[in-house]
């Protein structure tokens, strides 16, 4: 049975079933695939002859070197446009990948500029949490809790799609049923897995929040920000 994060001292740890693990990174995986299906589909789409000639063996990038500087590429792909990028038609992937404005032009502009390092990053919070769902317990230093919690929330949201939660009352709705329904449907199902994902998230953040010193407490540590020899603030 899963219990909550908790503060440790290699950062923050919860405990959960294989099974649990399991279904987490295949949820994480779903995601993925539905945002490389995006990438490829604006590159076909910019490129429908692959016309883009193949890299000799010793200019290939490695694994390591791609995933370094994917969010460079998506961006300056997207500077060397000069076309507007029309949002996702998959209600999921619109959800994932919002506007960034009001006003259509301006989104059609902003969303050329961004999507392709938006997507990019949220492939690589996912990929992290795939890989700290490998062990039992979950182990997330501070410095992987933000992205963990990011690929949660990815997760979540499109859930959350698929499931028709658009408002507060939606999402009670879903938690009500998740609790309560003893029929076992597809529906359900993803109730429960929604709920599960929401309260899980909620207590990584409640642990990163605990962790957070008080103000005061900082300030009378570190009054004024004194910076180390270097030159550097503290803080």
């Amino acid at each position: 049975m899963a219990t909550a994060f908790r503060a440790s001292s290699r950062g923050y740890r919860a405990d959960l079933d294989a099974h649990e693990r399991r279904l987490l990174s295949s949820l994480c995986a779903d995601v993925i695939e539905l945002l490389e299906a995006r990438t490829a589909e604006l590159a076909d789409a910019s490129d429908p002859a692959g016309s883009g000639p193949p890299l000799s063996e010793d200019r290939a990038e490695s694994t390591e070197e791609a995933s370094v500087f994917a969010h460079f590429r998506a961006e300056l792909a997207g500077l060397d446009s000069s076309e507007s990028l029309e949002a996702p038609q998959d209600e999921v992937l619109a959800r994932l990948l919002p506007d960034a404005s009001g006003d259509p032009e301006q989104a059609a502009q902003l969303r050329r500029l961004s999507e392709g390092s938006l997507r990019e990053s949220k492939i690589s919070d996912l990929r992290t949490a795939r890989m700290l769902l490998e062990t039992s317990p979950v182990h997330v230093t501070e410095e992987q809790a933000p992205p963990f919690g990011r690929a949660l929330n990815d997760v979540r949201l499109t859930l959350a799609t698929r499931l028709g939660i658009r408002t507060e009352a939606d999402a009670e709705t879903v938690h009500q049923s998740a609790v309560s329904s003893r029929a076992k449907t597809t529906e359900t199902f993803m109730a429960e897995i929604y709920t599960f994902i929401t309260w899980l998230q909620e207590t990584l953040f409640t642990a990163m929040v605990e962790l957070l010193p008080e103000e005061d407490e900082q300030d009378e540590q570190d009054p004024g920000g004194t910076p180390d020899a270097d030159g550097g603030d503290r803080r």
